[in-house]
């Protein structure tokens, strides 16, 4: 089953945006709080239901507390099995939610999370190890770093084959030059996507493999108005928005709930079968930056 990325309303679909399942599909949604504190929800509409949680319009309780970002979510059975999971949900103790959280399964339920740069799932023995400490981009480098993202084009060489995408670098200028950087220093090379959700995201770009590892800095947040679609690249991050590094998503349906949360700075242009393909522990056995086609 396939979820709801976004709605314009109940029953409605905004242009260009595809739903997966029935409209009204109940979907039981954890976020994260400013104060680190979890709430609970369920909705019929998740992208509709955030986009009112992200300005201040939704629940008192996060009203007080923003800015939010979404964690997890599942789909109910119905809309009573929705209430009943908000309700156990939030009768479990913090370090039980958390454990929760960090399983595959909520009360019977597949758990989808959240791109997210402190994943919980474990070392994978095919990338390359401990971190190794890089630079971000240096404001004397920049120029050339943004002039080789506007012209060129990535490309992540795999065993299924290769995914190859574009750059936004007038939206994101910074997370734009830091992969090109990164690229060219072979950074990624060998490494391997340590999470895939079905029907979300694939996600790597991280030297130690378990979802905690990155270059040694952090990239300041560089939201913009691009829509998270099939084939979007975008950076993942901790609760920290400026906590951006290495590790990135590749979008495999419309997920547009997360648009303006994390920094997308590349389109896939060519390579979907690749995409669908890949499974936890593929390897990008090397990313190459090119002349667009």
């Amino acid at each position: 089953m396939r979820l709801p990325w976004e709605a314009g309303g109940v029953g409605v679909a905004p242009p260009g945006v595809e739903t997966h399942v029935p409209v009204g599909t109940p979907i039981v949604y954890i976020l994260e709080c400013a104060d680190s504190s979890l709430y609970t929800g369920y909705t019929v509409d998740l992208g509709r239901r955030m986009r009112a949680h992200l300005q201040g319009r939704a629940a008192r309780y996060t009203r007080s507390r923003l800015p939010v970002r979404l964690l997890a979510w599942w789909v109910a059975p119905d809309l009573r099995g929705a209430r009943s999971a908000e309700a156990r949900f939030k009768q479990l103790s913090r370090a039980e939610k958390l454990s929760l959280l960090a399983s595959n399964e909520a009360f019977g339920q597949s758990i989808h999370k959240s791109p997210d740069s402190l994943s919980s799932s474990q070392p994978l023995s095919s990338n390359k190890g401990a971190s190794v400490p890089h630079e971000s981009p240096q404001a004397d480098e920049l120029t050339g770093l943004l002039e080789t993202a506007r012209t060129s084009q990535a490309r992540i060489s795999t065993s299924k084959g290769d995914i190859v995408f574009t750059f936004y670098p007038d939206d994101a200028p910074v997370h734009s030059a830091a992969f090109v950087k990164l690229t060219q220093a072979g950074f990624y090379d060998g490494l391997n996507f340590h999470r895939v959700e079905p029907d979300f995201v694939i996600q790597g770009g991280d030297p130690d493999g378990d979802g905690t590892g990155g270059p040694g800095y952090r990239l300041k947040a560089e939201f913009s108005n691009r829509p998270h679609i099939r084939g979007t690249v975008a950076m993942a991050r901790s609760s920290d928005p400026n906590s951006a590094g290495s590790q990135f998503y590749i979008c495999l349906d419309d997920a547009r709930f997360l648009d303006k949360q994390y920094t997308v700075f590349g389109q896939m242009t060519g390579g979907f079968e690749t995409l669908d393909a890949i499974r936890r522990g593929d390897v990008m056995n090397k990313i190459t930056i090119e002349p667009k086609a």
